[in-house]
């Protein structure tokens, strides 16, 4: 029988994912050239091809589409496997802290990421506003947070950005000789203060008509017709109109915003696997 290496159905496993040699490396803490030798290994040891390459990435043959389900399924087993031997010991707690802009709509998706690298600890995850989580990371409170921030944290790692848009319920209607009245966080929220430095430089007239404490609130007051909001694209409800920079008032996006991942300890490569996920 022919004998498979766990540590080539990982690296198997992290090109699919990836879909690139170098960032699949990176997963995994090999050199690419490692890497290209154990894809090799494996595909001599099942007699097929599960990999080719492309004009720009790396992308699954026939074979390794049919291949992927079963070599994640051994590589669990594995970890059931050797789970089992182990003496029993308390389970280990990953605190994570998520910004509620962090790519809302794919949640489930971002959720089941987290499940998958948790190694079996239990996952506590607070979905806030960065500022919270930022209290939260300097209290001690949390072993990984991804917030927005104006300036990079300290030892934190960018793992996305995206642009701002100007966004409104499509029945609205401003006026365009009154101030335009805005629906926003509150203080200390990147997205507000970009998007209030943007007005300001335009010399838009503007008021804070509803200040809320969460994004949802927002959207929801929004809907209602209440204002003019701001939010980066990928959180952006599809029922809510954004704004074009060819309207007569230019909604120009106020910026990008960035978001920053910041770990500690048997978590500091998640952020990494973060960023492929994005990707």
């Amino acid at each position: 029988m022919n004998h498979i290496d766990p540590s080539w159905l990982q690296s198997f496993v992290s090109i699919a994912e990836s879909g690139a040699l170098a960032r699949a490396a990176e997963q995994v803490n090999r050199t690419p050239s490692a890497l290209s030798v154990q894809l090799r290994q494996l595909e001599s040891t099942v007699s097929a091809r599960l990999v080719e390459r492309t004009t720009r990435r790396l992308q699954l043959t026939a074979e390794g589409e049919r291949f992927l389900p079963y070599a994640r399924k051994l590589l669990e087993l594995q970890r059931e496997a050797l789970e089992a031997l182990r003496p029993a010991r308390e389970q280990q707690v990953w605190r994570i802290g998520l910004s509620e802009y962090f790519v809302p709509a794919r949640l489930k998706s971002l959720l089941s990421l987290l499940e998958e690298c948790s190694q079996g600890a239990r996952l506590e995850v607070t979905w806030a506003r960065s500022g919270e989580l930022q209290r939260q990371w300097s209290a001690g409170q949390l072993d990984m947070a991804v917030i927005t921030a104006n300036e990079p944290p300290k030892n934190a790692q960018l793992v996305r950005r995206e642009p701002l848009a100007w966004i409104a319920a499509p029945h609205a209607h401003f006026p365009s000789g009154q101030p335009l009245p805005l629906v926003l966080l509150a203080d200390s929220c990147p997205v507000r203060d970009m998007a209030l430095a943007s007005l300001r430089h335009r010399g838009v007239a503007h008021s804070i008509r509803m200040a809320c404490s969460g994004s949802q609130a927002v959207i929801t007051a929004i809907r209602a017709g209440w204002g003019v909001g701001c939010l980066n694209l990928s959180a952006i409800p599809p029922d809510l109109e954004i704004l074009s920079e060819a309207d007569p008032r230019r909604w120009k996006s106020p910026g990008r915003l960035a978001f920053y991942a910041l770990a500690k300890g048997e978590l500091a490569a998640l952020p990494g696997r973060l960023k492929a996920w994005m990707r």
